[in-house]
C-alpha cells in the first residue's frame, strides 16, 4: 500500500461502518448512521468528499440503483490492516522483521510467554 492509501481518522471511521454493514449503503444511510450513533452531523458534500477519496484509494466502490449510489468496501478490514502493516514494515524497517522486533524490544525484556508464542508462530510459518 502506498502512502496515498493511508487513511485519515474520519476515512477509517467510514470504512468501519462499511466493513460492518451487511449490505451496500447509500450516502444518506451513512449520514444517518453517523448522526445517530457517532453524534456527527455532516453535510452531504463533506461525506461525498470522503467517499470520493476512499474510491480513489481503491478501498470502496459504488453502483447506482436509479439515482442513488450505494457504497461497499473492495478490501476487507483484514486486507487493509495487513497491507498497512506491510507498508509500515517496509517504510520504517526496510522490510526486516528482525529490525522491527529489535526496535520493539530493544530496551526491554521480552517475556518468556511472548518469546514462546512468537517461536511457535514462526515455526508455523515454515
Amino acid at each position: 500500500m502506498d502512502r496515498s492509501k493511508k487513511l485519515s481518522e474520519t476515512e477509517y471511521e467510514i470504512m468501519e461502518v462499511l466493513w460492518n454493514s451487511e449490505a451496500p449503503m447509500s450516502a444518506s444511510q451513512i449520514l444517518s448512521y453517523f448522526a445517530e450513533y457517532r453524534n456527527k452531523d455532516w453535510k452531504a458534500q463533506t461525506l461525498a468528499t470522503f467517499l470520493s477519496r476512499l474510491t480513489q484509494k481503491g478501498l470502496i466502490t459504488s453502483k447506482r440503483e436509479g439515482r442513488v449510489p450505494y457504497y461497499w468496501p473492495i478490501k476487507t478490514c483484514e486486507e487493509y490492516h495487513k497491507s498497512n502493516a506491510q507498508r509500515i514494515l517496509d517504510t520504517l524497517y526496510g522490510g526486516s522483521i528482525k529490525n522491527f522486533f529489535a526496535a520493539l524490544y530493544g530496551g526491554s525484556q521480552m517475556s518468556e510467554e511472548d518469546r514462546e508464542a512468537l517461536k511457535q508462530w514462526l515455526d508455523g510459518q515454515s
